[in-house]
């Protein structure tokens, strides 16, 4: 690997890459496992590497190299640079999965939720760190080992991350597809039962499915699923049993009707859940926003 870039081999270039996509993983997995309280394995592949940190860390030590003794010139590029590199990122994410994998939109001063004043200025403390504390640790690290084994090392590495990239990018389009027929099946049943006048408006509808939307873990959602269903029928009888709205045949029928469809939903709904493979799942449990930033990207592309 004679090649060099900015002055730099292209085998420290690859090395550094997944080291810092490494240690990029461990400090997501760490901060949202401890915000959780429970084992979070983060990051779009379901190895322990973020590519994110990698890229972003490898390319703004190789743009701001020639200021690495200026911490000012280093804090504003590294704000500036990694902003740009964290909303090309994102906006490329959403437009090739139709999803959002991370959302400022709740942050103040935010842009399109893909970036926000607050995560711009600890980037910049994120380059300074990196060139004072980070790269000299990293490049000793690299260093600590012959080429010739590292060369070996990165083909093997490289290879598991592209069969690893492959997996995680063919079951995020998966999860699409799954959320598509998701957003389906919930508009579909919310029709039926607005139609029927269960309810005066189509959100309360929406609001008590929602729950069910939620819950990650399929057992969770299927509990409150069967707990939903009870709700619905309860209100049924309450309003046309009680008030004697239709007769007695009708209301027999009528009964029987959305018993069927609530258990079609409910089975349609189970399964697409327990079809998720262990990657899909493994995506939707360290990313649960995943579901709703679907939801308002298709509502959002529906009315244009």
């Amino acid at each position: 690997m004679d090649i060099e870039i900015a002055g730099v081999s292209l085998y420290y270039i690859i090395s550094w890459f997944f080291v810092y996509s490494f240690l990029g993983w461990l400090w997501e997995t760490a901060y949202v496992s401890v915000r959780k309280k429970k084992f979070v394995n983060r990051g779009f592949i379901n190895g322990p590497l973020c590519t994110i940190y990698g890229m972003g860390a490898v390319s703004i030590y190789l743009i701001l190299k020639p200021f690495g003794d200026n911490l000012a010139v280093l804090y504003i590029g590294g704000v500036v640079v990694a902003t740009i590199l964290e909303y090309i990122t994102g906006w490329l994410m959403e437009k090739i999965f139709h999803t959002r994998w991370w959302d400022y939109s709740h942050r103040k001063y935010n842009l399109q939720g893909y970036i926000s004043l607050g995560t711009s200025l600890g980037w910049g403390v994120f380059t300074v760190l990196l060139f004072e504390v980070l790269q000299p640790a990293v490049s000793w690290f690299t260093d600590l080992y012959p080429q010739k084994i590292g060369e070996i090392l990165l083909i093997v590495i490289m290879i598991l991350y592209a069969l690893d990239f492959i997996t995680s990018a063919w079951a995020a389009f998966g999860l699409t597809k799954n959320f598509a027929k998701v957003e389906d099946m919930m508009e579909d049943i919310t029709q039926y039962l607005h139609s029927s006048r269960l309810y005066e408006t189509k959100e309360e509808i929406r609001e008590r499915l929602e729950t069910v939307r939620a819950h990650i873990r399929t057992q969770e959602a299927v509990e409150r699923l069967s707990v939903r269903r009870q709700e619905f029928m309860e209100r049924f009888e309450a309003l046309f049993a009680e008030k004697h709205l239709l007769d007695e045949d009708s209301y027999l029928s009528k009964k029987a009707e959305m018993e069927q469809k609530l258990d079609e939903f409910a089975k349609k709904y189970t399964d697409i859940r327990k079809k998720q493979n262990i990657v899909k799942k493994r995506m939707v449990y360290a990313y649960p926003e995943l579901k709703n930033q679907f939801k308002k990207y298709r509502k959002k592309h529906q009315k244009e």
